[in-house]
């Protein structure tokens, strides 16, 4: 009976949090911050709270949710010409979401074993798998479509490094610095609420 009732939450939860990245990818401002010519995230939170709240591997499948959604609504609804250019391409749109998943939970999972890192443990994985995201995306980028992109930002191709360096630098400190806020803030109850 209890093991029925602790699949039932871990379903419903996973069922939750997958409804909630597609409702966060193709519904405007939920999810993606409309600022040219990268659309800076927030769904990667609700990827880590994933993690965070039930493991590395159910981390990575929501990951898979939100890459797979991204692919999508690249092809259905793109923000821009950029995103039909870059997110169609599955190692762009699906490779970087998974690991997101991957990296929050395995370096959660290395501070979970010692006593007392819980809380830091949440905010240093919170700050790993948004990086994560932006480092990879812009990396894929650079190596698949660095013409494209460099001409997109009106950018010579032998400075495109620097300018990605500089997304990282803003949007992607922006959005590891709200992840490590917010994803403890959303977890802690969470996995509260699953002990219990």
């Amino acid at each position: 009976m209890y093991q029925n009732k602790r699949k039932a939450y871990h379903t419903a939860i996973l069922g939750i949090l997958s409804a909630i990245i597609i409702i966060q990818n193709f519904v405007p401002l939920l999810g993606y911050i409309p600022i040219p010519p990268l659309n800076p995230t927030i769904i990667h939170i609700t990827v880590i709270v994933a993690a965070l709240t039930l493991g590395t591997k159910d981390g990575m499948i929501i990951g898979g949710v939100w890459g797979v959604s991204r692919l999508i609504k690249a092809f259905i609804a793109p923000a821009s010409p950029l995103d039909l250019l870059l997110f169609t391409n599955p190692i762009i749109s699906i490779v970087p979401r998974i690991l997101v998943g991957f990296v929050a939970g395995y370096v959660y999972h290395l501070f979970k074993q010692k006593k007392g890192k819980d809380s830091l443990g949440m905010v240093v994985s919170s700050v790993f798998a948004s990086l994560t995201n932006t480092v990879l995306v812009l990396f894929f980028i650079y190596v698949f479509y660095k013409d494209d992109y460099a001409t997109a930002l009106n950018v010579d191709v032998a400075n495109l490094a620097k300018a990605l360096g500089a997304i990282v630098q803003t949007n992607g400190i922006a959005e590891a610095v709200a992840a490590a806020i917010i994803a403890p803030i959303v977890a802690r109850p969470l996995k509260r609420f699953r002990t219990n």
